[in-house]
């Protein structure tokens, strides 16, 4: 396939982005030192928030594919961790619970997307589908006794880190589960950086803009949207495992709101950006942490303002305004 008609406009240059996210990296690792526990244990909370949003850019921004069923792999994520924990109580379990917050939204991902893709299933109706999934798993995730129903999965043991039977590290408190979440962040953004650069990257984008022509010259376009599909929702389930040690596992993260929560984030932040998905995420969350309690139910309509106003005169988001001002910049 030819290079220019695969890049499109859309391509963007690594190592920009990689020096500002080492940067910003080793700016996270002191960060507890000069703010401490508290606010690194929030601040965890909200990468992990920026880490599924990341997953949905990868998904929304880059493949052009909208899945308003995303939250339902991060519930899968984290309730697989915490019935692992809960009804396996052995040696090596978080381990197990770890792999399973991993292999249980993919091997979901592999069916339900087969059966989407496979089946010319695109556009709003995808949507609808995918709005539906994630509806049906909040109910049964509220009737089904084993997972708690309405008040959550509770009374497991903590998340451990280090090798069964020799030591065992619990992630708890708020500085072992912010750590863990910063090297996961950056390991997941370098894999999905090194992914939407690739020739497979540029095929997904090439997807998105023109599905037929890419089909014309003998792409599998459903075989390649499933596997992208499946990338996204596993780093969207391990996001969800991530939020076990900091967070309340409950039928909510299974629900369309926290999926609607995902689409905010990476408008307000730039769609196709993938590091536009943690700041608007941050941005969104500070936000409602200073304001919220203040303003009460009147958060939600000052959120929808600035979603709508983020959308009308600055289609790129957050990123995409810093990168024009750059661009304005150098060109001067």
């Amino acid at each position: 396939m030819p290079e220019t008609m695969l890049t499109g406009n859309s391509r963007r240059s690594p190592r920009t982005t990689l020096a500002v996210s080492g940067l910003v990296f080793a700016a996270l690792c002191v960060f507890p030192l000069a703010a401490g526990e508290y606010q690194s244990g929030l601040l965890a909370r909200y990468l992990v928030f920026g880490l599924f949003a990341m997953s949905f850019d990868l998904l929304w921004g880059y493949a052009g594919i909208m899945n308003f069923g995303h939250a339902a792999f991060f519930g899968l994520g984290a309730y697989s961790v915490g019935l692992v924990l809960k009804h396996f109580p052995f040696v090596g379990a978080s381990l197990l619970a770890a792999i399973s917050s991993a292999v249980v939204p993919l091997a979901f991902a592999l069916i339900f997307g087969y059966f989407l893709f496979y089946g010319r299933v695109a556009g709003v109706y995808f949507a609808i589908v995918s709005m539906a999934l994630s509806l049906m798993m909040q109910t049964l995730a509220i009737a089904l006794d084993f997972t708690g129903g309405l008040n959550g999965l509770r009374g497991f043991p903590p998340l451990t880190l280090g090798i069964p039977g020799t030591f065992a590290l619990p992630i708890t408190g708020d500085l072992a589960p912010y750590y863990l979440t910063v090297v996961v962040c950056a390991l997941l953004l370098l894999l999905s950086l090194k992914i939407v650069n690739s020739s497979f990257g540029r095929t997904i984008e090439a997807i998105r803009d023109n599905p037929d022509r890419t089909e014309s010259l003998g792409y599998d376009i459903a075989g390649i949207q499933l596997t992208i599909f499946t990338i996204s929702c596993t780093m969207a389930g391990i996001a969800g495992a991530l939020y076990v040690p900091i967070g309340h596992i409950s039928p909510e993260i299974l629900g369309l709101l926290f999926s609607t929560n995902a689409l905010v984030w990476v408008s307000i932040g730039g769609r196709g950006t993938l590091v536009g998905g943690f700041v608007g995420a941050l941005v969104v969350s500070y936000l409602q942490y200073f304001l919220g309690a203040w303003l009460q139910n009147l958060w939600y309509i000052i959120i929808g303002v600035f979603f709508i106003l983020v959308v009308l005169f600055r289609g790129g988001g957050i990123m995409g305004f810093l990168r024009n001002r750059t661009r304005e910049g150098v060109g001067r």
